[in-house]
């Protein structure tokens, strides 16, 4: 093999740049030797763009790179009321408008949540009262929290709430926990990373997804099932990163359908068996409360 590509190989163990930086470096290298047919379908973006699964140096070096769609898909009630999942866009618009106002043109986080909800059959309507009354509402305070629990096998379990009554939200949620072998209060958020998540709905393969996401400055990107039941792909980034890489996504001509600050595990467990079906219960409890807005878990699938 050429020096040029055994330099490569030496930055591939040595370095501490991200492994798609490395995987393209190599794969260039490789081309630009003739050792590697370039295919077809490949298109190189720009100077600096990579493709994810371009090569593999040996069996298992990059592989599973994507940790997070081990994560297990837990699907909520089938026949859960369409007006349960508006109650909770109400609350989180209600939370919205507390924090940044009624203005969706200046409240970012709002927009958000309002494409969302129309996304999902919210009428104008519905969503223009719960503006309004979070707006010129004195009642009690909505307040947001995250609520940990260790679930059964071990499982970790980050449950994101909305309430404007915390005490009467802490008491149900511990009788959950309890009825299902789940501990409240146990200490689990370091076993997630805050990541920002854009998902979008496109019939792009993944090789095509992955130059997308190296295109728009994402970490890493994933299909996943979206809770009607439709196929999304998903960009992982930093959370600072959350605005440029929608922004970027949008230039490409992506429609984005939903953009978040999400927690992902950085290592998932797996459970089989009565454990998994308790802890998969557990989970379909949690997430089916008008309170909770998104329950993150680590049990992998």
């Amino acid at each position: 093999m050429a020096l040029a590509t055994r330099a490569v190989l030496d930055l591939v163990f040595s370095s501490r740049l991200c492994h798609v930086t490395l995987l393209t470096a190599l794969r260039r290298s490789i081309l630009q030797q003739g050792f590697l047919e370039q295919p077809a379908k490949f298109r190189l973006l720009s100077p600096t763009s990579h493709v994810f699964r371009a090569i593999h140096c040996s069996p298992g070096l990059f592989a599973g790179h994507n940790k997070w769609s081990k994560v297990r898909h837990i699907k909520g009630p089938k026949d859960q009321a369409k007006s349960k999942l508006f109650a909770k866009y109400a609350l989180q618009i209600g939370l919205a408008v507390k924090e940044d106002g009624p203005n969706p043109d200046l409240n970012s986080k709002l927009d958000n949540i309002i494409r969302i909800a129309k996304d999902k059959g919210m009428t104008k309507a519905s969503i223009e009262h719960a503006v309004k009354t979070a707006n010129g509402s004195k009642d009690k305070a909505v307040v947001s929290s995250l609520t940990e629990i260790q679930g059964p096998g071990g499982a970790y379990i980050l449950v994101d709430v909305v309430t404007d009554s915390a005490k009467q939200t802490r008491d149900q949620l511990k009788k959950l926990c309890k009825t299902h072998g789940g501990v409240y209060g146990s200490k689990v958020c370091h076993a997630f990373e805050r990541k920002g998540v854009i998902a979008i709905s496109s019939d792009l393969d993944m090789d095509q997804a992955e130059e997308v996401a190296i295109e728009a400055g994402a970490e890493d990107v994933e299909q996943v099932v979206s809770e009607d039941d439709t196929e999304v792909i998903q960009f992982i980034c930093d959370p600072s990163d959350l605005q440029r890489v929608q922004e970027k996504l949008k230039e490409l001509q992506y429609e984005t359908r939903s953009s978040s600050l999400e927690y992902i595990p950085t290592q998932t467990l797996p459970l089989t068996g009565d454990i998994l079906e308790q802890a998969s219960n557990l989970v379909r409890e949690l997430s089916d409360r008008e309170d909770v807005l998104k329950v993150y878990h680590n049990i992998e699938a």
